[in-house]
């Protein structure tokens, strides 16, 4: 997965993880000159739960709609 494939509000998982989260969109901090990818776990979606880097993305699938067999939902 790269940035390019995110989309606000899309749902994503850490690979072989069973938490599901929706991406709330990119971060800035002051200093730092990396863009932090923001996700909330669908439960709380106006809770950040975690943020990554852009490497770390590659470690993330899309999410599987409910019902169906796929990365990221089994």
């Amino acid at each position: 997965m790269t940035p390019n494939d995110l989309k606000e509000g899309g749902r994503y998982n850490w690979r072989n993880q069973p938490e599901r989260l929706t991406y709330i969109g990119p971060s800035w901090y002051a200093g730092d000159l990396r863009r932090w990818h923001q996700f909330a776990r669908v439960e709380r979606p106006g809770s950040v739960w975690c943020e990554v880097l852009d490497a770390d993305l590659a470690s993330f699938e899309e999410t599987a709609p409910d019902g169906v067999k796929g990365e990221g939902n089994g």
